[in-house]
């Protein structure tokens, strides 16, 4: 695990000296904040269902912009190849990147905890379905960051890494949508199974069901060992 730990503190150092962390974490909670005075104040609804929903669709923007330098920007700066003669596995090398995005992620959703201070203050909120709505958004961000930290590792260009994850991203999330366009049930069934909107809405709903939980580290899975197997092949 020692070349899992390098690799990571040299990606929070990354990160944080460059205006990436301080931008995203900025926009994010920025965002956040509108949805939920929006939300709360002028709509009335006491609850963080709606802006769950927003923060979800917002994650899926800012994500990409997290995950683009990963190995894109190890190849503009000229590095990839130092990097793949280092005495590391490239599970090493994934897995470090992969939490270090993590640390970024965790560190926004973190930050959007003051929301909750007025809603304590003026509400009566159920902790248990809030609880809920955090748990499905962190695992909806691994199975992001994943993704985006695979596209990542596919082409030396940040800009077009960005501009590859956004759609697959906005894919997955709008895929259910499919479903009323299907005779099929099994297409119907194929359709709900892979949509991220559907699984992340039963948690916010309070809903912690174990297909959900499964899917979104299935799809985290697949994207880390795919990025692994491609570093395999490149070295």
């Amino acid at each position: 695990m020692n070349g899992v730990g390098a690799i990571f503190i040299k990606e929070i150092i990354t990160y944080f000296r460059s205006p990436i962390a301080y931008f995203v974490i900025a926009v994010f909670l920025l965002g956040t904040g509108y949805f939920f005075i929006y939300n709360i104040f002028l709509t009335g609804i006491g609850t963080m269902n709606e802006t769950f929903q927003n923060m979800g669709i917002l994650l899926l923007t800012v994500i990409p912009v997290i995950t683009m330098r990963l190995f894109s920007g190890e190849y503009t700066g000229r590095t990839m190849e130092l990097l793949m003669t280092l005495p590391l596995k490239p599970w090493h090398i994934v897995i470090g990147k992969y939490l270090g995005a993590m640390t970024i992620f965790l560190l926004m959703t973190i930050a959007t905890a003051i929301n909750l201070v007025p809603l304590y203050l003026y509400g009566n909120p159920e902790t248990s379905t809030i609880l809920s709505g955090y748990a499905g958004f962190v695992l909806l961000g691994m199975a992001c960051i994943a993704i985006g930290q695979f596209f990542s590792a596919l082409t030396q260009n940040q800009i077009i890494a960005a501009l590859i994850t956004v759609p697959v991203l906005l894919g997955f999330w709008f895929i259910g949508h499919l479903q009323g366009f299907q005779s099929s049930s099994a297409l119907r069934g194929l359709f709900g199974y892979l949509s991220f909107a559907l699984h992340f809405g039963d948690f916010i709903r309070g809903l912690v069901r174990t297909e959900a939980v499964t899917f979104y580290l299935v799809v985290s899975a697949i994207a880390l060992t795919l990025n692994t197997s491609y570093l395999q092949w490149r070295r």
